[in-house]
Formats: C-alpha cells, structure tokens, sequence
C-alpha cells in the first residue's frame, strides 16, 4: 500500500472516495500496509451494491462481531442495514457472501469498522486494523498461510469463552494488539516444544521470531500483555478442568 494511499484511507473526509476508486471493478479488496513507507494499518474494503456487477464478485451480506457489555455479538451488514456506522469490530472471522451464498472469509483480531452509502447507491464498509487481516477461504482469493494458526488460535481461546464465566469479557478487554502479540506468543511456544514441528514448518518458525522481534520492539507493553492474557486464561482454564 502507497504512503499515498494509506494517507487517503486514513482521513476521514477522503476514505469513502478511495475505496470507491479502489473497488471500482471489484466487490472486496485487502489492501495491506507497506510498512517501509506508510501507516501499519491494514483495511478491509466491501462494497454491497444495488445490483450484481457479474465482473469480480458481488457481495451482499458482511458478517463480523462486534462486543457488547463484554459478550460477543454476531453482526451482519447488509443494503438493508442502517447506515453511517462507526464502531469496534471484534476479533474473529468476517464472512463476505454473494446472491448465490457463496463466502470469502478473513480472520482478523479486531479494529476499526465504518460504512457509509455512497452517492451511486453502492454501500462501502473498510475494516481495518492495525495488526495483519488475514485471507481464509474462498473461491476469489488465495489462503493466508497464518490463516490456519490463527483459526486454531482463535478455536483454543473458545474454549474456556465456552465454559467459565468472566473469560469472554478478559478477551473481549484485550486491544488487536495484544491479542495479535498472544497469538504470536503462541505460534512460538508451540514451535520450541517440537523440534520436529518446527523443522517441518520452517516458514512459520521465521515469521514467528521476526514477528516476535519486531512487536517486542514496537509495542511491548502490547507483548507483555499479551503474555499476561496467556496467563489469565490459562489459570481459568486450570482451575475449569479442576
């Protein structure tokens, strides 16, 4: 993503004229940073339109979470829906389908989430995010390598979400920045207790220790929260198999 571009997106007064630009031909688009020259922010561009362009992929139906009172809420965006929105999205998955029920889905550990009608009728929605949107499955898009650890990551924090009072709200709490940070506190802890595993997925071992580095550097009071969300649920979790 250009300096340029990054800027556009981020003003509030130009946002709906760039995506509007961006998804001209198309019906979502990911557009990630370019960390060298512009904001670390990652968005997630939608356009629902009135009727299908049959050129790229027609969305008519968002899917997100969204937090209330600490309790996850399942949100769906639709033509139908009241518009402007200005809100927190949660972590999770965000399923974009067509007429034809038809889904490509992201896994995203929370943001920022604004959607507004433009004036051809065509409703614009930019998820962003200032840790990585990651592609999950779908017929328009290639998988996200990370896709998989972070679907695992998220199914694993479920778990005591599930079944103990309180663990939803302590997740719920956490910035994308420091559930991102637990996330790669994660993918790390699990690679150093295999060595076979971490022979056999070198890739992953990489990103984990230049991510690691680089958010330790960048954000530690992210990193040291994250580490003590770990912990948190972790004694929930000790004391529900108790």
């Amino acid at each position: 993503m250009t300096k340029e571009l990054g800027a556009a997106l981020g003003d509030d007064g130009r946002w709906l004229e760039q995506a509007g630009r961006i998804l001209a031909n198309l019906g979502f688009e990911l557009v990630e940073p370019d960390r060298a020259s512009g904001p670390d922010t990652s968005h997630l561009l939608v356009a629902i339109r009135p009727a299908a362009t049959l050129r790229h992929f027609d969305p008519e139906a968002i899917d997100c979470w969204m937090c209330e009172a600490g309790r996850g809420r399942a949100t769906r965006l639709e033509r139908e829906t009241r518009y402007p929105i200005s809100a927190e999205y949660s972590w999770g998955q965000i399923a974009v389908t067509d007429r034809l029920g038809v889904a490509n889905q992201f896994l995203s550990f929370g943001g920022a989430l604004r959607a507004q009608m433009a004036s051809d009728a065509t409703v614009l929605a930019d998820f962003s995010s200032n840790v990585p949107i990651l592609r999950g499955s779908g017929h328009s898009q290639g998988v996200d390598p990370l896709a998989a650890e972070a679907g695992a990551f998220f199914a694993r924090i479920k778990v005591p979400i599930d079944f103990v009072p309180g663990a939803e709200a302590l997740v719920a709490k956490a910035a994308p920045r420091t559930l991102y940070c637990a996330f790669i506190q994660h993918v790390r802890e699990k690679l150093g207790a295999a060595r076979t595993l971490r022979d056999s997925n070198r890739w992953l071992a990489d990103w984990s220790s230049r991510e690691s580095l680089r958010m330790e550097t960048a954000a530690p009071e992210h990193w040291n929260a994250g580490a003590e969300l770990r912990r948190q649920l972790g004694a929930i979790e000790a004391v529900a198999r108790d």
